[in-house]
């Protein structure tokens, strides 16, 4: 398959690992059967763009950011806000409050600790 469907399908694999979520996870989200997330992420699998629209809408994100090529190196304090922004991201407003205030608490913690 061509490199742009390989390049979709790690992005999609990408966002999906961020999120901690299966392929079988990922599915169930987007209407799509596992199998064929497997398929996309290998890039096996010419994807539609109505099936990019539904994977992007499910990972609530661009439908773009699926197709564009990260930027090069990123730094590594992106990529951990990356993961706090996946747990957060699924949570009602009263459970961010709850993992926003366990995180400031285990912050101070460790500050005092040094």
């Amino acid at each position: 398959m061509s490199g742009v469907y390989d390049g979709i399908g790690r992005r999609v694999r990408g966002e999906r690992h961020r999120r901690g979520w299966t392929q079988e996870e990922l599915g169930e989200r987007a209407g799509m059967h596992p199998s064929y997330i497997g398929q996309i992420e290998r890039g096996t699998k010419k994807i539609s763009l109505a099936a990019l629209q539904r994977l992007a809408k499910a990972l609530a994100v661009r439908m773009g950011a699926l197709l564009d090529d990260p930027l090069p190196n990123p730094s590594a304090d992106d990529d951990w806000s990356s993961k706090v922004g996946g747990l957060l991201r699924d949570r009602t407003p009263s459970e961010r409050g709850l993992l926003y205030s366990t995180l400031k608490h285990l912050s101070r913690q460790m500050r005092r600790k040094r």
